[in-house]
């Protein structure tokens, strides 16, 4: 079921924008302890649609997917907004990434990370509705820095890779390292893997991987890779899909160098029901996993969503369940709690992508928000406790249908979600919003 919501295929993302409205929500949000600074839009010539489906930030840089691009070739692009000097402030995009042999229909955007200088894109689709091989593409910021049209430094591909594997679904940098998800399409024909590529010598160049990842149980129709996340020498990947409740696996580069392996540790929920889809979304932070399960169900309340953590043991990494699982305070069905996951030191961010506040009428009739929100947890001076949470984080003109928490980064004080569907009738003119620490 929940391959509905692919972050790969765009026919099935927009019957995710047409989903079954969720029920009305009653709880006012408590006091947040951040507050929106920015949105970020695509400039007028861009169109925007989809914009947001993917996001990342690190420093000054936010990096924004917009992968249903109509203009240009229609592989799509990646959006660079830059922190003007007086502060974060609504704004269009100062560089438009693009990839050199893009074709119509590569969503090209999937997926985004940044780390200093450098940003990698995920394009998973050969053509529209068509996953391929997929690549990964790297772009480093030009002396001028980042402005204009670029085009990137640097393709990576899987060695072995072939149509329907979908590389670049989840995709995530660390230092000199990039790890990128080929979970494979639906139907699959492989358990999914995760490919790990190690910056040359000299530099970022045209390459394929130094390792894959894969599970020592996977079977086909996992997903292993639908999600990443590495940092230093760990790796976190979801396969939502693995024994129909979905797990996340965890990776620790071998004292060599990363090679091809299989985990050291499976992480999975002790309370696992089918269709959870734990692995949805992941996130790791030193010795603390995030992960996602959108769709599990939380006492009554059918697919309201749950995010779990995951903390190394003493002795470290073996197969376990949570430490701790974590859900909204005023939670609701179909809310979708773990959409996206970010942890950062001691603070998780998690996006409830189906959040509603409650029915209005819309059209002569009655509907249902579906806005999104963003819900913030905080560790316990004793460590990560299993609780709820109804601090959250809402866009300023975020509405009908604008699914913020879609997509979700946090470093330092900065959190950027985003909307890709703000404008649903626009059609479906996305943006991201920043939120920082007052």
């Amino acid at each position: 079921m929940w391959k509905r919501l692919s972050r790969y295929s765009s026919v099935v993302f927009l019957a995710f924008l047409f989903s079954t409205n969720s029920p009305a929500q009653q709880a006012a949000p408590a006091v947040d302890p951040f507050m929106q600074v920015a949105k970020l839009t695509a400039s007028s010539d861009q169109g925007g649609q989809l914009v947001g489906t993917s996001v990342a930030v690190d420093g000054d840089t936010v990096v924004v997917g917009y992968p249903y691009t109509y203009n240009a070739n229609g592989a799509g692009e990646a959006l660079v907004f830059v922190k003007p000097a007086s502060g974060w402030k609504n704004l269009t995009q100062a560089a438009v990434l693009v990839p050199s042999d893009g074709t119509a229909g590569n969503y090209f955007g999937t997926a985004v990370t940044i780390q200093g200088d450098v940003i990698v894109v995920g394009s998973v689709q050969d053509q529209f509705y068509v996953i391929g091989p997929g690549a990964v593409y790297v772009y480093v910021k030009p002396t001028g820095g980042w402005t204009g049209q670029l085009t990137e430094t640097a393709k990576l591909v899987a060695s072995d890779g072939m149509m329907g594997d979908g590389l670049g679904t989840g995709v995530s940098i660390n230092g000199d390292k990039i790890v990128a998800g080929a979970p494979g399409s639906y139907p699959s024909t492989t358990p999914g893997a995760a490919y790990v590529f190690v910056k040359p010598t000299g530099g970022w160049k045209n390459s394929t991987e130094t390792a894959k990842l894969t599970a020592s149980d996977g079977v086909i129709g996992d997903s292993l890779g639908y999600s990443a996340s590495i940092d230093r020498k760990n790796v976190a990947v979801g396969a939502p899909s693995n024994q129909l409740t979905g797990a996340a696996y965890l990776f620790v580069e071998p004292s060599g160098g990363w090679k091809n392996m299989t985990q050291t540790a499976k992480l999975t929920a002790s309370d696992a029901a089918k269709g959870d889809a734990l692995g949805y979304s992941v996130s790791i932070d030193g010795n603390t996993i995030a992960a996602g399960a959108p769709y599990a169900s939380i006492g009554s309340n059918q697919q309201q969503g749950a995010a779990y953590v995951f903390v190394e043991p003493a002795g470290g990494w073996k197969d376990m369940t949570q430490t701790a699982k974590l859900t909204e305070g005023d939670g609701e069905t179909r809310d979708m709690l773990g959409f996206s996951v970010a942890i950062n030191g001691n603070v998780l961010a998690t996006g409830a992508a189906q959040y509603s506040r409650g029915p209005t009428l819309l059209q002569g009739g009655p509907a249902f928000w579906l806005e999104g929100a963003v819900y913030i947890f905080t560790e316990s001076r004793g460590g990560w406790k299993t609780g709820t949470s109804k601090t959250k984080l809402n866009g300023s003109d975020a509405r009908y249908k604008a699914y913020l928490g879609s997509s979700l980064c946090f470093k330092g004080n900065t959190i950027v979600s985003g909307t890709p569907a703000l404008s649903y009738f626009a059609p479906w003119q996305g943006a991201a919003y920043i939120f920082q620490r007052p």
